[in-house]
């Protein structure tokens, strides 16, 4: 295949994974309509901190998608997200035609979302794993960043036309929000972008360790080349079965490469692993951080009397998150060989801290609760960025759905329980209150944070064993 040729059908999978990007991070946008699911079914908080915990989880079972991507391909992976995805919205969509059924089984509702997420994670990785698999890793860094960059950009954009065109009149008021016509246009998205990838997203030869699995026709433009090999840039031919190289004329893989990456591991082995073990623990409490608050930024204005910032609120993160993840995934991949990516993970886990101290004593000054929107921001955007690129640098890419899969389910695990909690606090403050379901005051701000605050030094702490334990290892 020509290179010119072969370019063109790279970036063009590029593109589409960035429209995939943007689709499936309308998750995070469920903050803007969580209020009017609330008020319509007169659900408590800690339901709809269920629903929205359990849009969460769909997309934790990323292993799953995962996994399927890693046997099946991009083109199979994006047919099944089109038929879970669609399925799931006009569900969530068809509910306000049954309220009473509804109120009294917010259960239900929460398994709509559920589904929801899952649908979106095969979409997901579809996205990401055929851009990562299909570029030179010396620019790992910077694709991720791109593809995040939509990701992280795309709950702004999604806020904004919720707020302009399925919203009428006084934003504040949730009998004047079409959230079920929200629910249909996702439906929409997801079936035209899933469409999208079905006939474009392709793995292609030159540097793909999977092609041979899902592109047998494409193989045929490499010559030479017997089966479970392909070429490197450099043009060494390795056995990407067991990851050894079958060129005797060519000097052995750099020690600099974690040798961990240089084979293929079962999910037994991957699991025993301290170095996988370390990581995926410490994205899992960062990133309960950013979803925590993130999707009750809206509840936590309302208690403070700041709802009527909502619509500039909503936009913070994901504008300060698809701006930093274009710049944070560039500088990672120029100074990497000067500043490890961990370094970078450990700085994620202090912004993300300290955005929530900020919370903890002013969330009442809006001001205050801006800088700590821009703090978790920039927090989110740095975890999602580097994390992926660091276990396909650190793992085995073959295994990249599977591993970066397990660490979304983690992660998406402590911030179900997390979420859980900041929901029964918050309504356990409402006690009292006239309609006991709405808290107001600082107080309901507080218990949920401390408990976030909390994560946020646990992750710090296994970011630096991380390092440390990296460190040691250099020396011996």
């Amino acid at each position: 295949m020509e290179i010119s040729r072969l370019l063109t059908l790279k970036l063009l999978c590029l593109f589409i994974g960035c429209l995939a990007k943007f689709t499936t991070g309308s998750l995070f946008v469920f903050n803007v309509y969580q209020n009017a699911i609330k008020d319509t079914f007169n659900y408590t908080q800690q339901e709809v901190e269920l629903m929205s915990s359990m849009l969460n989880m769909g997309l934790g079972i990323g292993f799953l998608p995962g996994m399927f991507f890693d046997r099946f391909g991009p083109q199979l992976t994006s047919f099944v997200g089109l038929l879970v995805s669609v399925s799931a919205y006009m569900l969530i969509w068809s509910t306000t035609r049954y309220v009473h059924f509804y109120s009294s089984n917010a259960w239900l509702m929460a398994i709509y979302f559920f589904i929801c997420g899952l649908g979106s994670v095969f979409t997901y990785m579809v996205a990401l794993n055929t851009n990562v698999i299909n570029f030179n890793p010396k620019y790992s860094g910077m694709i991720v960043g791109i593809l995040n960059a939509f990701f992280a950009g795309s709950p702004s954009i999604y806020a904004t036309i919720y707020y302009n065109v399925f919203t009428h009149g006084d934003s504040t008021v949730t009998s004047n929000q079409d959230y079920p016509g929200f629910m249909l246009m996702f439906a929409i998205s997801f079936a035209v972008v899933d469409i999208l990838c079905i006939i474009f997203m392709k793995l292609y030869p030159d540097e793909n360790p999977l092609f041979e699995r899902f592109d047998q026709e494409s193989s045929n433009d490499v010559v030479g080349v017997e089966e479970h090999t392909t070429i490197d840039p450099h043009h060494e031919v390795f056995n990407f079965k067991n990851g050894t190289s079958i060129n005797s004329n060519v000097s052995p893989p750099s020690p600099a490469v974690n040798p961990l990456a240089e084979r293929e591991m079962s999910l037994t082995e991957i699991l025993m692993t301290f170095d996988y073990q370390i990581l995926i623990w410490m994205i899992g409490f960062a990133s309960a951080i950013g979803l925590v608050y993130a999707n009750n930024i809206t509840v936590i204005s309302k208690s403070v009397k700041l709802d009527h910032h909502d619509n500039v609120l909503t936009i913070i993160i994901p504008i300060t998150n698809a701006v930093v993840s274009a710049a944070v995934g560039i500088f990672s991949d120029y100074f990497k060989d000067r500043l490890p990516r961990t370094w970078i993970l450990i700085a994620c886990c202090v912004f993300f801290t300290l955005s929530q101290v900020l919370v903890f004593i002013f969330a009442d000054v809006y001001g205050i609760l801006i800088l700590s929107l821009i703090l978790l921001g920039i927090g989110i955007a740095i975890l999602w960025t580097i994390t992926p690129t660091v276990v396909k640098e650190n793992f085995y890419v073959g295994n990249l759905g599977r591993n970066w899969g397990i660490a979304i389910l983690l992660a998406a695990l402590i911030g179900f329980g997390i979420q859980e909690a900041f929901g029964a606090i918050y309504d356990h403050k409402a006690t009292g209150t006239v309609d006991q379901k709405v808290c107001y005051g600082m107080q309901c701000v507080r218990g949920g944070t401390a408990v976030v605050i909390t994560c946020g030094g646990i992750s710090i702490a296994l970011g630096l064993i991380m390092q440390l334990k990296q460190r040691c290892c250099k020396r011996n």
